[in-house]
Order: structure tokens, then C-alpha cells, then sequence
């Protein structure tokens, strides 16, 4: 059963944020995909998806993120999460994802991460 989810896209300096809210599964994971797709063919290179606000992530929705970390970093780019939710941290930790990804407390300290380097 797929919920709601919402996701508003914004910049912050050189950063393209995506802002999803809701569910990410399997019946969201394309929307989402979509919208990530959108920034990176549009050239952008630093990005920040906020998860702050997100009740719950499948394996669907980590697959969309893992395949834009994975474009990303192919084209010299970099990803950054954004997510105090400790139940989506525990799905990040439980598929080992917290060690391939830069996952931050909050939305500040990514873009804070992004202006630092790597």
C-alpha cells in the first residue's frame, strides 16, 4: 500500500534541494526518481535531499537514492541527506547505507557540509 508523499524541489546558492515529505516506497519511488532525474539533467552537481519531514523509506526509496549518489559521484558530484528521523536512520543503518552516504541532523548542517568539501 503506497501512501502520501510530497516533494518540493528548491536552490540554496549552487545546491539543488529536493524536500520529500510522506511515504517513499514503492508506489512514490518513481515520482521521486523523476524529480531527482529533472535536477541532474538540468546540470546540477551538489545535491541536498532533505528526508527531515519523511514517515518511512522502502528499499525502493533507497534504490532511487543510491542511483543518484552513484550518477553523482560519476560526474564529479556529491549527494547529501538531510534526516533527523530516527526511524528512517535505522532503515539508512539496517542496509548499510549510513557508510555510503553523508547523512546530516538537519537541513543547515548539509548545506554547511556542501561549502566545507567533501
Amino acid at each position: 500500500m503506497s501512501g502520501h508523499v510530497e516533494i518540493l524541489e528548491r536552490r540554496a546558492g549552487a545546491v539543488d534541494i529536493i524536500v520529500v515529505k510522506g511515504r517513499l516506497d514503492a508506489g512514490s519511488s518513481e515520482k521521486a526518481e523523476e524529480h531527482i532525474n529533472k535536477v541532474l539533467d538540468a546540470g546540477g552537481r551538489s545535491l541536498l535531499v532533505n528526508l527531515c519531514d519523511l514517515d518511512y523509506i522502502s528499499s525502493s526509496g533507497l534504490r532511487v537514492l543510491l542511483a543518484a549518489l552513484k550518477r553523482l559521484k560519476k560526474d564529479g558530484g556529491a549527494l547529501r541527506i538531510a534526516c533527523a528521523q530516527p526511524q528512517i536512520l535505522e532503515v539508512f543503518t539496517m542496509a548499510g547505507f549510513h557508510r555510503i552516504f553523508s547523512l546530516f541532523p538537519d537541513e543547515a548542517a548539509a548545506l554547511a557540509g556542501f561549502t566545507a568539501g567533501p
